[in-house]
């Protein structure tokens, strides 16, 4: 016969296992200076309840129809339907330490339902999960990536694999790329079947409520940890800025371009969404807060800084005291018959994007939060845009105030071609209507020109240079296609003897004959009053040149100056 206690044992041991099940748990680090009530959104309807251990926080929604109601009634034959929308949220905080002795214990907010809604975001640690699942997740083991790429114009992409892969499957530009969520299968199966992370830890694992504690811990050692440097160094190459002096410094320096936006000057300030929007959701954006006119609202179909500084300079911008009224107040809402969603909205703060150089260092505003760029890596991309700008651009200055008037300008030039909206398509690709270039030169130079401070990306002027060039060495029918456009440009402008620079369709072109210029016309920054790129730019840059000199193009950057 067994002890008692042996049987109290098993059958404790039972109810363990049958307590366990496969959840997934949103897990979030809250920072050092901040408290649960700093944590806790004040206009949030979640309430603090008892809790035997943390503290506990619930809410229930209210019901309400859907939109779309009013639709399905209308083919409804049993008369109105009655539908409701309800949520149920919570947030559970806890505090816990790496080794669970009792020490250096650190809080987290474990989000429920619609619980997430109801926190701070600045409260919480930024890339805790993301640093949590690189320390845990083995380069071969990776399911799915988020990343974004800055220039004038940020471009987000989410890649996903069927199954575990390698990171060199998921093409990502390491010096390009800005790395925001990683999921994968991580190397101890025993903290979690699967992970991703952001700023919040995703983790999915077989285990009972008493084990959630216990994954705490382990999250909070592997944050410590420096495992990711060994296959994932290059995030180190953008680091988020975390001292509070220096962040209101930086901030005080967007307010002053919003200001200087409004005032009607040139900024390199932009918006974008900080993250990915579902494309099959229809959606407009409109401006909400302090300044801005009331009533309906107009709906955009994209985030851009100028319908932003529009929509405030037909309001009260004046009322706008400073970044902390800006931050605290300024929103972007889906809008829908002039409404504002408030359960669809983002800080327009957080959707802001800028970089600048500040006391010798380069730092980018992203998401809410700003980034230093580490040093090694400014210099590398520093050197090599500078041997890639030329000391004498095709013009020096211009008062053309955008890039059809300065086309205008150089098309007077008896040594240049202009091709602008000529459009040749490559075999196997009718009506792609690629343009071969803005002008073509004497010297055998495919000249590609943007307004640097127009509303397109600078990195769109990189990837037609890129595409132009491949489709001329690679495509007999572009080749063709463009030297017929050429004959019939020269003849209607009066030049002559630029064919015979252009090979026929049958003769393949040397790319080392041939050059690559990409010409900007650019304000000259207002402090050093010379002429540059955004970082960024220079970053996108230094890839496009790359694959162009392995083809065997010279590239050349023309920096023009907008007088």
């Amino acid at each position: 016969m067994k002890a008692p206690e042996e049987s109290m044992a098993r059958a404790t041991k039972a109810k363990s296992v049958d307590d366990s099940k496969t959840m997934t748990l949103s897990v979030r680090l809250l920072r050092d200076d901040k408290t649960v009530e700093d944590a806790v959104r004040s206009s949030s309807d979640i309430r603090e309840v008892p809790a035997k251990s943390g503290r506990l926080y619930i809410g229930q929604t209210h019901g309400n129809s859907p939109d779309w109601l009013s639709i399905i009634n209308q083919y409804s034959a049993e008369g109105d339907i009655k539908l409701e929308n309800k949520s149920c949220s919570s947030v559970l905080f806890l505090e816990v330490s790496p080794d669970g002795d009792g020490k250096a214990k650190r809080t987290f907010a474990l989000a429920f339902g619609g619980g997430h809604l109801a926190l701070t975001a600045d409260a919480f640690v930024r890339n805790f999960g993301l640093r949590v699942t690189l320390n845990s997740v083995a380069r071969g083991a990776l399911r799915n990536l988020d990343v974004a790429t800055l220039d004038s114009t940020t471009f987000q992409k989410r890649i996903q694999s069927s199954r575990k892969s390698d990171l060199r499957g998921f093409g990502i530009d390491y010096q390009n790329d800005l790395l925001r969520l990683a999921g994968g299968v991580p190397t101890d199966t025993t903290f979690a079947n699967s992970l991703a992370g952001k700023d919040a830890l995703t983790i999915t694992s077989r285990l009972s409520p008493n084990d959630i504690a216990k994954k705490c811990e382990q999250a909070l050692k592997l944050f410590n940890a420096t495992d990711y440097q060994k296959d994932y160094g290059f995030i180190d190459q953008i680091v988020p800025v975390r001292d509070g002096d220096l962040q209101k410094q930086l901030d005080d320096l967007v307010f002053t371009e919003v200001q200087l936006l409004i005032n009607g000057h040139p900024s390199d300030l932009h918006m974008t969404l900080p993250e990915i929007i579902d494309p099959e959701e229809g959606h407009d954006f409109g401006y909400f807060g302090i300044g801005f006119k009331s009533g309906a609202k107009t709906g955009f179909g994209e985030l851009a800084i100028e319908d932003y500084i529009a929509e405030l300079k037909a309001g009260r911008p004046a009322e706008v005291s400073g970044i902390a009224e800006l931050k605290a107040s300024h929103e972007v809402r889906i809008v829908v018959d002039g409404q504002g969603d408030k359960s669809k909205r983002r800080r327009v703060y957080d959707c802001f994007v800028y970089e600048l150089t500040y006391k010798k260092n380069t730092y980018v505003l992203f998401s809410g939060d700003w980034y230093c760029i580490e040093d090694k890596f400014f210099a590398e991309v520093e050197k090599g845009y500078q041997a890639l700008l030329s000391a004498t651009p095709i013009r020096a200055s211009t008062k053309s105030t955008n890039e059809q008037e300065l086309i205008a300008e150089l098309d007077k030039d008896p040594d240049l071609l202009n091709l602008d909206k000529v459009k040749a398509s490559p075999s196997g690709a009718a009506g792609a209507n690629l343009e071969p270039c803005d002008f073509f030169s004497r010297d055998k130079e495919f000249i590609h020109l943007k307004d640097g401070h127009g509303s397109a990306p600078i990195s769109h002027l990189w990837n037609q240079g890129i595409v132009s060039a491949e489709s001329f060495v690679r495509d007999d029918v572009f080749r063709k296609s463009m030297r017929d456009s050429a004959i019939k440009r020269q003849w209607k402008a009066g030049k002559s003897g630029f064919e015979a620079l252009l090979p026929d369709g049958r003769s393949k072109p040397t790319p080392s004959e041939y050059k690559v210029i990409y010409g900007i016309m650019r304000h000259p920054y207002q402090r050093s009053k010379k002429l540059g790129l955004p970082f960024f730019s220079k970053v996108s840059l230094r890839a496009a040149a790359s694959r162009l000199q392995l083809i065997g193009y010279t590239v050349e950057v023309h920096l023009i100056e907008k007088l």
